[in-house]
């Protein structure tokens, strides 16, 4: 096999290294993307479901809008937290499409130089047929003389 050619495997299965790296990060943060949601849906039924009880005592009351804010505040962060992870999954998302396009054009490459590299052997293999034929046919013109 030719060098570059080689060289250009290499770096071919580099890329696409690198592709699939990236491609089980995104769906690493897709993954953690969802958990999020999870949270934040459980989190919103988990308040609305809280009620208060008539006849209950002011202790009681002042526990329950403590407990609802503190929920209400985990609700806030794991928004804030979902946000950003969208954020992160949207920006892994285009580094993905990046290396993918890198990978690609590194292919199409790789497979012009093989296309190359298999017409010039036809190439000397027929000119090496061409040569035998050659003398082939100078020797029985030749012995027939």
């Amino acid at each position: 096999m030719s060098k570059p050619i080689a060289t250009l495997e290499q770096l071919h299965m580099l890329r696409h290294r690198a592709v699939k790296e990236t491609g089980a990060r995104l769906n690493a943060q897709q993954q953690l993307c969802q958990r999020y949601e999870k949270n934040i849906t459980t989190l919103t039924s988990l308040a609305a479901g809280l009620t208060q009880a008539e006849g209950t005592s002011a202790l009681q009351m002042s526990n329950h809008s403590g407990y609802k804010r503190t929920i209400q505040r985990v609700i806030d962060w794991q928004k804030q937290e979902h946000a950003l992870a969208e954020l992160e999954a949207r920006q892994l998302q285009g580094a993905l499409l990046r290396e993918a396009k890198r990978e690609k054009s590194l292919e199409v490459m790789l497979d012009a130089k093989r296309s190359e590299r298999h017409a010039e052997q036809e190439r000397r293999e027929r000119k090496a047929t061409d040569a035998v034929s050659a003398q082939c046919w100078l020797r029985q013109r030749l012995a027939h003389r």
